[in-house]
């Protein structure tokens, strides 16, 4: 079985070949580009041909455009850089949940899942604490909070180190093989990388179920949890999306679902989105390192602008 991705340069080249095709075949792309592509594996995926849009970024470092519909990439910057996603990582450890969790099972916080790292967005859990699996993944995908995730992972079957084994099997099996997640978080930690197209495969493969939609499509989440001492305590958070908090106005013509974001000192500003044009037809953008939110958001508008 054929089980790494080859390619002649990676900066240039797309992700296409199938790990457990025993023919891929050499394709070569309008751009000249060779790469082993393989029919099942490339046949629902963007691939790279080069002749991007012209959008013009402002600072930020790597971005990509992606058009679902016909398969192709609109636009390109940086996008098979190996750099920090930051929060953008919570993505993969959601497509792990769904994948092998009951979302109706019932989770303890104990001392183990606590995060120490300053600044960190945190629920603020307590040993003791408890929460289901889905209120735990809609708190993970909107409000980003980093306690959550460690909650997800140290309760997984195996524990820890076994979750992070189903993140690295699920990256591989979907192409991502320059994403190494060392935690389900994104903190920074030394190893922890990705690139935007990477993340674009990730982002792709959790379209197709429809409880991420519905999570990441929600302006903010409200439910109540269990205390350590049997209390009740309700929470109303806010997404981190500033195009579905409606703290920011998305271009016209287009529709967010839904996406993530990341930020960290070590990765910038970060984000991705799933989103429609008036046609109903599909994309994903992504920005890595940007300078600001405003940068960010500045530049993401005019990602979504050149969809079509």
């Amino acid at each position: 079985m054929l089980s790494f991705l080859c390619a002649c340069k990676k900066d240039n080249i797309p992700y296409a070949f199938e790990r457990n095709s025993t023919s891929p075949t050499l394709a070569v792309s309008n751009a000249n580009t060779l790469y082993l592509e393989s029919n099942t594996f490339a046949k629902d995926l963007c691939i790279d041909e080069g002749g991007y849009k012209p959008v013009v970024l402002n600072s930020s470092y790597a971005a990509g455009l992606f058009d679902i519909n016909s398969k192709s990439v609109i636009y390109g910057q940086n996008m098979y850089e190996e750099l920090t996603p930051a929060s953008i990582t919570k993505l993969l450890t959601a497509l792990v949940v769904l994948k092998h969790y009951d979302l109706n099972e019932t989770l303890t916080f104990t001392e183990e899942c606590q995060v120490n790292v300053s600044g960190a967005q945190k629920l603020g859990l307590e040993p003791g604490d408890k929460l289901t699996v889905e209120q735990a993944l809609n708190i993970l995908l909107l409000f980003s909070a980093n306690d959550v995730a460690n909650l997800l992972a140290i309760n997984c079957d195996g524990g820890y180190v076994e979750f992070l084994r189903l993140m690295k099997e699920e990256a591989e099996s979907l192409g991502a093989t320059h994403t190494n997640f060392v935690n389900p978080h994104g903190l920074t930690e030394e190893g922890h990388a990705s690139t935007v197209y990477d993340l674009y495969l990730i982002l792709n493969e959790l379209t197709k179920n429809e409880k991420f939609l519905k999570i990441v499509n929600q302006s903010g989440y409200t439910t109540s949890y269990t205390k350590a001492d049997g209390t009740i305590k309700t929470i109303e958070l806010n997404s981190t999306n500033l195009y579905l908090n409606g703290s920011r106005e998305v271009p016209g013509g287009y529709t967010v679902i839904g996406g993530k974001t990341g930020t960290t000192d070590a990765a910038g500003k970060c984000l991705i989105l799933y989103f429609k044009d008036s046609a109903e037809n599909s994309y994903i953008a992504c920005i890595l390192r940007s300078e600001d939110y405003d940068t960010l958001y500045a530049d993401m508008d005019a990602l979504i602008s050149s969809a079509n």
